[in-house]
């Protein structure tokens, strides 16, 4: 081949090289961005964060993988993209100041339904530093001109809810009136029911489960009005704090400070949660709060006890804006769990006063017996209005709770009747200090005089059948005294608005002498007649005072003498 021939031939390869070489290039471009594109893949991972006692949504929990993290929001929901590399690596890891940290491992699905652990345990990271401790203080001190230094009263819807088993349910919309004294005026707050509207009970014996204080729970998640040991300077260091930064709550900025107890047993009744401190004012805009290993609330212990509060900026003071409540109550294993959700609705601070004795909802009522359906076109709204606060969402849905009811009414039994009837106000419980019908003419003391039981349940309208057991005080000689009796209430208010309740009784009686120093025994079967006064000190309880006369003979020798009083006093329990 000639040497022309060759560079010919060399210079047609090259050309076509040249040519064809862009193509190659690209493709090999397009695999290795495919490639890197397969190494830093990002994902989108979703799901739902429960408590797993209660079973309800948890906001603010921190979700994290890798560099990549998020909150879940008011109803325990969260997204968030990550790299799947990172993902497959160390999975998720879910936080929360108040429990127990969690890490879920990948999955394909990319779909997590995560269930945290209420734990109370030391946080040696939390520690008032720096800023924290100077923000917090000045919070506390700017409470008197941050908040009302004048009574002011409160209106609002209330939604109250209380499920077991996760399908027994009650529920109560009402329109509620709250007085809120000075802030530092050492008054009570109270509570003053407007209209309610009460239905879905569709097990009756939730009513035996009693449940107090419902009405109460804004006032109870009030942590400022109420002066809680965490914002107490006295009592501040033996809580822990953390500054966290800043965030926008309810259009404003506040600080944000993580706060938790010292509790190594984690047997111990303990508190933790966060603060929000708006950044103008310093004042309290807020708090989310979990109160642990309660011991007993009413009758029940309760387990936890979470607020979500905060509080609006109306002028130059703060009220109490919207407050949230969840208790999980020990009983049996039945996981009871109340919600309360609380929106103010309107602010008066003219000429309020405090609410007559009357009017007021006392914290020992009970929820399930209140009814005061004056008006219930005034709950129109309350469900849009619900809807703005921020745990709305926890709340169990009103339609499935109208499902409810209407299967409830299909599969009534009447065998609950007697449930009823036992959370009514129906029972009558009392003790008292007493004087027997006898005088003992050998010795001095108070062998006279005893305490006395008793118990009495209603037949009809006021009339009630009761059993009463005494026994004296002296040593040596024994009194006993049984008294079966039948009664009438009659019931009238006094000019204080206090029930006053008169009650005549007839009864029947079975009184035993044992002078154990003398060997002497005596004994009287007789009728007594009297009655009986007792004047309201709360809604159960009573101050009783009971007077019967009798004509008695004793059987027997000793040394006593008939006489023909008895008189008693003590207090009477409704139940």
């Amino acid at each position: 081949m000639r040497k022309t021939d060759l560079a010919a031939h060399l210079c047609s390869y090259c050309i076509r090289l040249l040519r064809t070489a862009p193509r190659y290039i690209g493709c090999l471009c397009l695999v290795l961005s495919l490639f890197g594109q397969t190494l830093a893949q990002s994902v989108n991972v979703r799901g739902r964060v429960t408590d797993a006692d209660s079973k309800t949504f948890l906001p603010d929990v921190t979700v994290t993988s890798g560099p990549s993290s998020t909150k879940t929001d008011s109803s325990g929901k969260f997204s968030l993209n990550v790299q799947q590399t990172i993902l497959k690596q160390v999975g998720l890891r879910f936080t929360h100041v108040s429990y127990r940290p969690q890490l879920a491992p990948y999955d394909p699905s990319d779909t997590y339904q995560v269930r945290m652990k209420a734990s109370f345990i030391e946080l040696p990271e939390i520690k008032i530093m720096g800023s924290g401790l100077s923000v917090l203080e000045k919070a506390i001190k700017r409470i008197p001109q941050n908040y009302p230094d004048k009574a002011a009263m409160l209106t609002g819807f209330i939604r109250l809810q209380y499920l077991r088993n996760g399908t027994d349910h009650f529920n109560s919309d009402a329109m509620v009136q709250l007085f809120i004294p000075p802030v530092r005026s050492g008054r009570e707050p109270a509570a003053r029911l407007v209209t309610n509207r009460t239905d879905t009970l569709t097990d009756p014996s939730l009513i035996f489960i009693k449940w107090i204080g419902a009405y109460h729970a804004p006032l109870h998640a009030d942590f400022v009005g109420k002066k809680a040991a965490f914002i107490d300077p006295k009592k501040i260091r033996t809580y822990q704090y953390q500054l966290t930064g800043k965030r926008r709550l309810g259009g404003r900025t506040v600080f944000a400070i993580n706060f938790a107890q010292h509790d190594t047993s984690g047997k111990k009744e303990a508190t933790a949660g966060t603060l929000f401190i708006d950044s103008a004012t310093f004042a309290f805009a807020g708090a989310d709060i979990s109160y642990f290993h309660l011991k007993r609330y009413g009758v029940l212990p309760r387990s936890k006890v979470q607020y979500s509060v905060r509080y609006r900026k109306l002028g130059s003071k703060w009220y109490l804006q919207e407050a949230f409540t969840k208790g999980n109550t020990i009983y049996k294993k039945e996981d009871p769990v109340s919600l309360t959700d609380y929106v103010t609705t309107k602010i008066d601070t003219v000429n309020v006063t405090p609410f007559s004795y009357a009017d007021i909802i006392q914290e020992t009522d009970v929820t399930q017996r209140i009814r005061k359906p004056t008006d219930t076109t005034l709950l129109n709204g309350v469900d849009s209005m619900l809807q703005q606060t921020l745990r709305y969402q926890e709340l169990y849905p009103v339609a499935e709770l109208a499902t409810a009811r209407t299967d409830a009414r299909k599969n009534e039994r009447k065998g609950r009747n007697w449930l009823n009837y036992f959370t009514g106000d129906n029972t009558r419980a009392g003790i008292s200090v007493m004087r027997f019908p006898l005088n003992n003419y050998s010795s001095s003391g108070p062998v006279n005089y005893g305490f006395q039981l008793g118990a009495h349940y209603r037949l009809y309208q006021g009339l009630f059948l009761g059993f009463e057991g005494a026994g004296n005080i002296g040593a040596n000689t024994a009194l006993s005294l049984y008294h079966f009796r039948l009664s009438y209430e009659f019931t009238v208010t006094s000019i204080v608005g206090r029930s006053v309740i008169f009650t005549p009784i007839v009864g029947y009686n079975i009184l035993t002498i044992n002078e154990k120093s003398k060997s002497l025994k005596s004994q009287a079967n007789y009728w007594s007649y009297g009655s009986a006064v007792a004047f309201e000190l709360t809604h159960q309880i009573f101050l009783s005072a009971t007077l019967t006369v009798a004509d008695l003979t004793l059987k027997g020798t000793g040394s006593f003498r008939p006489t023909t009083v008895s008189p008693a006093l003590g207090l009477m329990i409704k139940r």
